[in-house]
């Protein structure tokens, strides 16, 4: 007698599962254990390297702007500009060089930062910046923060400058670079830009 009561109690609760399922299920459990059995599965993260462009308007004069609004637009612009920077210099390559700068200012003080000593080759992962923006609009972005890149290039590799960026044809490229927070940069956003020397 037992075994029949404790039958009915089974098979009770298997059917009470099966009606106590939601109906938009379109396969209920077929057993208790199947009701009270959850399965997790999980799909890790795919690593993707983007990068953030800045945000693109058109002025009704068909103008095309591209102004930084936030930090971190800055802090991608400026990674991949000291990645080309640093990676220029590592492989002494005045092409790669010349992508990332606006005038001969910077292209000479790269030029003769080409046997600088490296730990390892340069990568944009390893370039940490920590950035507060003094400007932004449609031709300069000038920008006051630290540059941490120990990873490859030892002690030495953690400065604080103010970086004037303006934008090309080709994007934003470094323009002049200040030591201090408030040196005379204003006029580097609005002085003509002549092109590079071959």
């Amino acid at each position: 007698m037992r075994w029949v009561i404790a039958a009915l109690v089974v098979v009770g609760l298997a059917v009470g599962v099966v009606l106590a399922w939601p109906s938009g299920t379109e396969n209920p459990p077929d057993t208790l254990a199947d009701a009270t059995t959850t399965t997790s599965t999980s799909v890790p993260p795919e690593t993707t390297t983007s990068v953030t462009e800045t945000t693109t308007t058109t002025a009704d004069d068909g103008e095309t702007s591209h102004v930084v609004e936030t930090v971190a637009e800055a802090e991608e612009i400026l990674r991949n500009l000291w990645f080309g920077w640093f990676e220029g210099i590592y492989n002494e390559d005045e092409d790669r060089i010349r992508e990332v700068v606006a005038t001969k200012q910077m292209l000479d003080a790269a030029l003769n930062a080409f046997e600088a000593p490296f730990l390892q080759e340069p990568s944009a992962e390893a370039i940490d910046l920590d950035l507060e923006i003094l400007r932004a609009d449609t031709e300069c972005l000038a920008v006051w923060g630290s540059l941490d890149v120990r990873a490859f290039r030892g002690p030495d590799g953690l400065t604080e400058s103010l970086q004037v960026l303006r934008f090309t044809d080709e994007g934003w490229k470094f323009a002049t670079s200040w030591v201090h927070r408030d040196d005379l940069w204003e006029a580097d956003c609005e002085a003509e830009l002549p092109p590079l020397p071959s």
